[in-house]
């Protein structure tokens, strides 16, 4: 039997700290973002996935697109600035195979408004507790964010998926 798509997703690198990609790290990671979201963009539908195109002024982010800094980064509750997440960074090759396999039972999706209005949807790979979060901004598709989720955030989403059904 063929292994599939979502059975093959692993970490890009075994090395990559909390201090930040190397310049080969961030090449091959900026690499997968520009294939992903630029070349060959996801589609949902007949809709266009975007990102957030403004550039970053994060320190190791720079110049390149807020939306590829959000994938890398997470917010802290304290500081509210962002703080680079190599377990997030390390899984950026998997947000197109589980957007695309959302007809997988293994992909749970589910729908939620974001407390500004806007629907989000959620492509949460729950076997491997990733999600992809993409919102409806007008009549527009933006990838916002995609993480390994939590063991303290698992029930919320569990929640939110049966709400959702």
């Amino acid at each position: 039997m063929e292994e599939h798509e979502l059975d093959l997703l692993e970490d890009l690198f075994e090395d990559l700290t909390i201090d930040g990609p190397d310049n080969n790290q961030m090449h091959t990671l900026f690499g997968v973002f520009k294939q992903d979201m630029i070349k060959a963009p996801i589609f949902i539908g007949k809709q266009q996935v975007g990102f957030d195109k403004k550039k970053s002024v994060h320190p190791l982010f720079k110049g390149k697109p807020v939306g590829f800094e959000h994938i890398c980064t997470r917010e802290s509750k304290h500081s509210r600035l962002r703080n680079f997440d190599p377990e997030r960074t390390n899984k950026i090759h998997w947000i197109k195979p589980v957007i695309f396999n959302q007809e997988d039972n293994r992909v749970k999706y589910f729908e939620r408004l974001h407390f500004n209005g806007q629907n989000q949807r959620y492509f949460w790979f729950q076997a491997k507790s990733y999600v992809v979060i993409v919102r409806e901004i007008t009549s527009n598709l933006q990838l916002v964010t995609a993480f390994k989720v939590d063991k303290s955030e698992e029930n919320r989403f569990k929640i939110w998926y049966e709400d959702y059904k």
